[in-house]
C-alpha cells in the first residue's frame, strides 16, 4: 500500500495536481491519498489587530471550504483518502506531516514565482523538496 499526499489549498496549481495524484493513485492499487490543507497562520502583528477567536473562526472556515472542494473533486473517484487541516507555516506543515505519516510521495503544485522571484523568496515547493526524504513531484 502506497500513501500519496497532496497539499491542496485550492488553487489551479493544487487542482492540477490532485488530478496527476488521482491518476497516479488509479494506476497503482491501494494507494491511499491524503490530502492536506495548510491554511498559512497569520503573524503576530495582525493578531494584535484582529480577535483570536475570528483568526480561528476565519481559518477553520476555509479549511473547510477548500476540504469540500477536495472531497467534490475525490468522492466519485472510489479512491481511498484521508482529509486533514492544519494550520502553520506551509512547508514545515506538510514536511513534518510526511514524515509523522510515513508518505511515499507528495504531488503539489507550484506558483510559478519564476527564477528570480523563486531564488530571491523560495517558496513552499522548494523548501518541502530540501525538508523530506520522499519523491516530491511537482505540477505546473
Amino acid at each position: 500500500m502506497s500513501k500519496l499526499l497532496v497539499p491542496f489549498d485550492d488553487s489551479p496549481a493544487a487542482l492540477r495536481a490532485l488530478e496527476n495524484a488521482v491518476a497516479h493513485a488509479h494506476s497503482h492499487a491501494g494507494t491511499t491519498l491524503h490530502v492536506l490543507t495548510v491554511l498559512d497562520d497569520v503573524g503576530p502583528d495582525t493578531r494584535e489587530l484582529i480577535d483570536a477567536v475570528e483568526i480561528e473562526r476565519v481559518l477553520t472556515a476555509e479549511a473547510k471550504r477548500q476540504q469540500q472542494a477536495a472531497r467534490a473533486r475525490l468522492e466519485p473517484t472510489g479512491l481511498s483518502c484521508v482529509y486533514q487541516a492544519i494550520a502553520g507555516a506551509p512547508a514545515r506543515v506538510i514536511a513534518d506531516y510526511a514524515r509523522d505519516h510515513s508518505i511515499d510521495h507528495i504531488v503539489m503544485g507550484t506558483r510559478g514565482l519564476g527564477k528570480i522571484a523563486g531564488l530571491l523568496l523560495g517558496s513552499v515547493a522548494t523548501k518541502v523538496v530540501h525538508e523530506v526524504r520522499c519523491p516530491v513531484t511537482l505540477v505546473k
